[in-house]
């Protein structure tokens, strides 16, 4: 698995699919995925408004082609309830979430650190669940595991602390050296 980070505007780089978690009590989206509400004209809040989006944890939503952004597939995960986000969560909606997009086919995604400014979350543990939910997914496999390329989302003031979550990711799994990390160590490097 191939493991990189992304600093630039969400809407901007190519990725076959672009991850966002969308909660159930946040009418409109905030973060990442609100900026991407309003570059596709609030067709996210519009389907929300019509209840064809609800935010209920493990609801997916695929969006093929959205225009105005440079992902072909935007995939929206429900996280539920705000108040329910944790680690704990965060690690099974990223092992979904990788078996959705393995399931599509695809060997390339990009996810935003879901519930990143909320509750207190620290953003290390967020990336680290994050990664091991993918990872551990993945792992059964390792062909899979091998040609998967992981983009994690972030903003330019959260690089070190997505550092310091693969760090962590590194330490407490045994990966074998499965996870490269050089494209994001790349990134450290040039901020």
């Amino acid at each position: 698995m191939q493991l990189s980070l992304s600093t630039e505007n969400p809407d901007l780089p190519k990725h076959k699919c672009l991850v966002l978690g969308i909660f159930a009590d946040e009418k409109p989206p905030r973060g990442i995925g609100g900026f991407i509400d309003w570059r596709l004209n609030g067709m996210i809040s519009r389907e929300i408004k019509r209840g064809r989006i609800s935010g209920r944890f493990d609801e997916k939503t695929i969006i093929p082609f959205p225009g105005r952004i440079g992902a072909e597939i935007l995939l929206l995960f429900g996280l539920g309830p705000v108040a329910d986000i944790n680690y704990d969560k965060i690690y099974n909606v990223a092992y979904t979430v990788a078996n959705v997009v393995d399931s599509m086919a695809l060997k390339d995604f990009a996810f935003e650190l879901y519930g990143e400014g909320r509750l207190n979350l620290v953003t290390s543990d967020i990336v680290e669940a994050a990664v091991t939910g993918t990872f551990d997914f993945l792992s059964s496999d390792i062909e899979k595991l091998s040609d998967m390329n992981v983009c994690a989302i972030a903003s330019p003031a959260k690089i070190h602390a997505v550092a310091q979550g693969v760090r962590q990711f590194k330490t407490n799994v045994n990966d074998k050296g499965a996870v490269d990390i050089s494209a994001l160590e790349e990134s450290l490097a040039r901020s």
